[in-house]
């Protein structure tokens, strides 16, 4: 996986979610950052995002890991056949399991579901795979090195 805005920052800085979180129970104030990244894999068509949730204030701490996928359940039912909740889950969004999460990763993960993931965002995460898989394959032509 790489960073989204490792190929595309001018995008990514412009059009990265944030969330802005006040003082009271649950997760601490802070401005919370879902940072995508996305499988290198040319030949790979997962249509798929890994998300690391940042807080503005600990920019060195991931608070939560999360993976999500923008396509309807038989397009990952297909694809996961070996588990039948495996695409449900992925289209709500899970933690995910193979990363460490915070004491806040499940509250990140309500927040997702619940006010983060909205047609429009869906839609860029969309656009936004595809212009990274674009760059990433500009990037490896043997023309993008001058031959």
């Amino acid at each position: 996986m790489i960073q989204f805005h490792s190929l595309c920052p001018e995008v990514a800085q412009r059009e990265v979610r944030c969330v802005q979180v006040g003082p009271g129970p649950g997760l601490p104030a802070d401005e919370y950052a879902y940072v995508e990244f996305y499988c290198e894999d040319l030949q790979c068509d997962c249509r798929r995002v890994f998300l690391q949730v940042m807080a503005k204030g600990q920019p060195e701490k991931v608070f939560a890991s999360i993976n999500y996928g923008w396509e309807e359940e038989s397009f990952y039912q297909k694809r996961m056949a070996w588990d039948p909740t495996a695409a449900r889950r992925v289209v709500r969004g899970e933690l995910d399991p193979m990363n460490a999460q915070s004491e806040f990763a499940e509250d990140l993960l309500e927040l997702f579901q619940r006010h983060v993931l909205d047609e429009p965002y869906r839609l860029r995460l969309r656009r936004h795979f595809r212009l990274f898989k674009d760059e990433l394959a500009r990037r490896e032509s043997p023309a993008a090195d001058g031959y």
